[in-house]
């Protein structure tokens, strides 16, 4: 009779334990993205092979986390005091309830403005990313172009290699936009023309190096 009281008792405990699991899961599909967006940087600045391909990676990291954060608002939200489950409080409960609403809410919706831009703007991330090999300096153009809303201007970096094919971008300068962006070597650093040769930017080097 021991036996049998006992096994009942434990099965309650049992099944909240595995009513847990999704709200668990679903706080951590909503909280990571969130972690990752607020650091500013792909996947926490991974900074692999080159700025192109973080990009290209950062279009897809988009789309995981806004598939992440629906996929753990339903988690959460499916089933009414869910987060009791985990908190007993009331209080806390109900502030976490409120934190994660408004968290999911800004991440779907900044989730859906970074997909619906990244659709636009993947087909030109060779005009966006460039790189030149001036000497043995290794120069990348990050163009800022946001068309009819503003002006558009060149982000100029040194990009320095680090192990295990990573690399670090030192600033140079910033110009305003030239059409056909080409660089070529000078006594300081390097210049800039346009695609018919024209010179628009000199930009130097000094004190700027990747020891």
């Amino acid at each position: 009779m021991q036996n049998h009281s006992s096994k009942k008792t434990s099965m309650p405990h049992r099944d909240a334990a595995v009513r847990r699991i999704p709200v668990f899961v679903g706080l951590l599909l909503i909280l990571i993205p969130l972690a990752e967006s607020v650091n500013g940087s792909v996947l926490w600045g991974m900074n692999y092979h080159s700025p192109k391909l973080m990009s290209q990676v950062g279009d897809m990291v988009a789309w995981v986390k806004l598939i992440a954060v629906c996929v753990g608002v339903y988690l959460i939200f499916k089933q009414k005091g869910a987060l009791k489950l985990l908190f007993k409080n009331k209080w806390v409960s109900n502030i976490l309830n409120i934190f994660i609403a408004v968290v999911a809410f800004i991440q779907v919706n900044l989730g859906f403005f970074d997909v619906a831009m990244d659709m636009v703007l993947t087909d030109n991330t060779d005009y966006f990313h460039k790189e030149f090999e001036i000497g043995k300096n290794t120069i990348y153009v990050h163009t800022l172009d946001q068309g009819a809303l503003g002006k558009a201007y060149h982000n100029f970096y040194l990009k320095c290699p680090l192990p295990l094919h990573r690399f670090e971008l030192k600033p140079i300068e910033q110009t305003d936009w030239v059409l056909d962006l080409q660089l070529k070597a000078t006594d300081v650093g390097f210049g800039v023309f346009n695609g018919r040769g024209e010179f628009k930017h000199d930009i130097g080097l000094n004190g700027i190096n990747c020891t």
